[in-house]
Formats: structure tokens, C-alpha cells, sequence
């Protein structure tokens, strides 16, 4: 359910990087962030980035390490249950 909302840098498609920007149908970036918290997962609203698009939140991934990837996707996967 989730998409990503800024897929290009300049012309290129975005490569596994250490921002991502994201957003949920129905949801505000301020809204969609305040839920997050509560799976464990925080990030910015876009719209204190400076974006034109308020809809979405960035996240940074940099710091999570691979044998993480199993908790986050459960995280996501609860959020998206609880949501759709």
C-alpha cells in the first residue's frame, strides 16, 4: 500500500540510498508519521522539507542493518493489516 512519492533524483531513478520518501493513501505526512511511531518506525513530514508535496514523509534508512530488514517488514506489514 505504500508508494514512493519522489522516484527520480534529477532524471535518474532513485537506487538504494539512504532517504527515501514515502507515502500511504489517506494519509497526511503529519498524520502518517504519528501512526508510524507507534510500529517503531519514525521519520520527517515532507512538509518541513521544504517539498511541495505534503502527502508524504522521508525516512532514513542508512542506519538499519540487514539482519533488521526481518523486524521493519513485520512493522510495515502490521501498519498496512491495521490500515488497508
Amino acid at each position: 500500500g505504500f508508494t514512493i512519492v519522489y522516484d527520480k533524483d534529477e532524471d535518474n531513478p532513485i537506487a538504494d540510498g539512504f532517504y527515501f520518501t514515502f507515502a500511504y493513501p489517506g494519509f497526511s505526512g503529519e498524520k502518517l508519521l504519528n501512526e508510524l511511531v507507534y510500529y517503531g518506525i519514525s521519520a520527517i513530514a515532507l512538509s518541513i522539507t521544504g517539498s511541495d508535496r505534503s502527502e508524504g514523509i522521508r525516512a532514513c534508512v542508512s542506519l538499519v542493518k540487514r539482519e533488521q530488514f526481518p523486524d521493519l517488514e513485520d512493522r510495515l506489514k502490521r501498519f498496512h493489516e491495521d490500515h488497508s
